[in-house]
């Protein structure tokens, strides 16, 4: 692990246009990773604490289902911020993540950035905004392999259409 400069902080989408004084911040605590192909990152339902911003290879955040092997739900690159669950209470993984290739990330604790983010109100606006932006992509990323994952030869809804075999005003006569 080595530690990261406030250029190379700068440079990563997720952080791109971000003040020099947080970036200065944030580099205090970020280090340099570089993982194998198969490294697991965290399990879904484990302690959240860290968070990667991705700068090489690709990861695939994945969740398990019973029964089957793990729906990989979104596959992260290079630009790609990974662990948001460390933000908010209860701090749990709510995806699993593995290294799909050998892949480099800057690495942060959570605990720090939540601290930076209390001590500048400002600073913690500027990263939730950011942080916001990859949890609604990543809510739409699992709702569609969901539908994927759920859709019968059909689609979605099956094959008597979106209101099922009774039509749309409930079971039909009596």
């Amino acid at each position: 692990m080595t530690a990261v400069s406030v250029t190379e902080l700068a440079a990563h989408p997720f952080l791109r246009e971000m003040p020099d004084d947080y970036l200065t911040q944030l580099a205090r605590l970020a280090t340099a990773i570089t993982v194998p192909a198969g490294h697991r990152f965290f399990e879904e339902g484990g302690q959240a604490r860290m968070l990667w911003l991705l700068t090489s290879g690709r990861v695939a955040l994945d969740l398990a289902i019973p029964g089957r092997s793990p729906l990989i739900v979104e596959t992260l690159t290079a630009g790609d911020l990974m662990g948001i669950s460390w933000l908010a209470p209860p701090h749990e993984w709510q995806y699993g993540a593995g290294a799909v290739e050998p892949t480099g990330a800057y690495q942060l604790d959570g605990t720090a950035v939540i601290s930076l983010c209390d001590a500048d109100p400002r600073f913690g606006y500027q990263l939730f905004v950011r942080l916001m932006r990859v949890a609604a992509r990543r809510l739409h990323s699992s709702r569609i392999r969901m539908l994927d994952l759920y859709a019968g030869p059909a689609g979605p809804a099956g094959p008597a259409g979106p209101a099922g075999p009774a039509g749309p005003s409930g079971p039909g006569p009596r």
